[in-house]
């Protein structure tokens, strides 16, 4: 069975099997537009409303009707934008729109070529980006993701599948360098035991200097050096 996603419309259209990588819905800017002119519509009524003689009164009627529009209109903006989704799987990239009349846009990975990202300042101050897909072959209904939130992780996890990579992250105990940092903050307590690690191989060093891991110290005599061995 296919891993579940969080919107139902989607999990439908996945096949078993299919894994997804990232769901993507549209970040809150894609609102302003109908905000905005709810807005305006409010204070252009408003006005109206308190500036309209009472002989003149009648056409208020139809000033707050078209107002009711403009907040109906801004309603079905806020519900379409609850039912559109992107979800990249590791076999495809799925387009789901609608609320009543679903659309579905799929892109297959294996006709993806690479994939651009770019970012606005407006994009950067309040968190999205747009994500450009190249595909073989003609154009696809997925060449361009627009308003993507969290845009670096998503771009990381759909690259992941889209090109077959991996995000690796090392565990502290897989990591040469903490292995490294480890010996250089050790306790002096482990002086001996290091000591006796460093004896069971080859030394040039004579003195009593030898356990201590500080070799500037050691003044004692050098052996000759033969390199033939004999």
């Amino acid at each position: 069975m296919s891993a579940r996603v969080d919107h139902g419309g989607v999990q439908r259209y996945l096949l078993p099997g299919e894994t997804p990588a990232a769901e993507i819905h549209y970040h809150p800017i894609v609102l302003l537009k109908p905000a905005l002119i709810v807005l305006a519509a409010t204070a252009i009524a408003l006005w109206l409303d308190l500036s309209v003689s009472i002989a003149h009164s009648g056409i208020l009627k139809y000033v707050w009707i078209l107002w009711i529009i403009a907040c109906l209109w801004a309603a079905w903006q806020w519900i379409e934008w609850r039912h559109t989704q992107v979800v990249a799987t590791d076999k495809r990239i799925v387009l789901f729109e609608g609320w009543i009349n679903h659309k579905v846009s799929m892109m297959p990975l294996k006709k993806v070529t690479d994939m651009g990202y770019k970012r606005s300042l407006l994009g950067r101050v309040l968190g999205y980006g747009t994500f450009i897909l190249e595909s073989a072959g003609q154009d696809q209904a997925l060449s361009q993701i627009s308003f993507v939130p969290n845009p670096d992780d998503n771009y990381r996890a759909i690259c992941a599948v889209v090109f077959g990579l991996t995000d690796p992250t090392l565990d502290d105990d897989d990591d040469p360098a903490w292995e490294t940092s480890r010996h250089d903050g050790a306790d002096d307590t482990d002086e001996d035991s290091w000591a006796d690690e460093r004896r069971d191989h080859a030394s040039i060093y004579r003195s009593s200097d030898l356990v201590r891991r500080d070799r500037d110290a050691d003044t004692g005599e050098l052996p000759p050096y033969d390199p033939y061995g004999y």
